[in-house]
């Protein structure tokens, strides 16, 4: 949970605002009620904080009673029961994939309004893999070490924040 937490807040922490124009989707696999998916909305959230253990609250209470349809649990904190590929539906339908070994990000040509996807500690399963190259997903790397999730989406928003509006 601590891994998925982290990144959201790096997707949604600015210093000292948020980042309205982020949307954040943490699938959740392990038990006890798999698979589970919390939706953050960065132009509605209220409650957001940047330290972990209130966030954790926030997913905790979206994870109650969750049903294969989405229900509202916080301002702008979403929860449901959805497998990856029905998450990859609320948002898309242009996806980047981050992953060592994919075209390094400085050199690809990014398409606007895209969804991005990263795998937590380990990687996404091959059949998450094939998911995604059948939706196209543009596959980049941001450097040539394993970070973690967190990092890895600081040195993303750093090179989209760089890029030409």
């Amino acid at each position: 949970m601590d891994i998925l937490l982290n990144a959201a807040n790096a997707a949604l922490h600015l210093a000292h605002d948020l980042r309205r124009d982020v949307e954040v989707g943490l699938l959740l696999l392990g038990p006890p009620n798999p698979p589970r998916f919390v939706r953050f909305e960065g132009f509605r959230l209220r409650n957001y904080q940047p330290d972990i253990r209130s966030n954790a609250a926030l997913v905790r209470r979206a994870l109650v009673d969750a049903y294969r349809i989405e229900r509202e649990s916080s301002p702008g904190v979403f929860g449901s029961q959805t497998d990856f590929e029905e998450a990859l539906d609320r948002f898309g339908p242009v996806f980047v994939y981050a992953k060592e070994g994919g075209k390094d990000i400085r050199q690809a040509s990014l398409p606007a309004d895209a969804t991005f996807v990263f795998s937590d500690n380990q990687d996404l399963m091959a059949a998450e893999e094939r998911v995604l190259t059948e939706r196209g997903a543009l596959v980049v790397g941001l450097g040539p070490l394993a970070l973690h999730t967190d990092h890895a989406i600081a040195i993303l928003q750093n090179e989209l924040d760089r890029r030409p509006v």
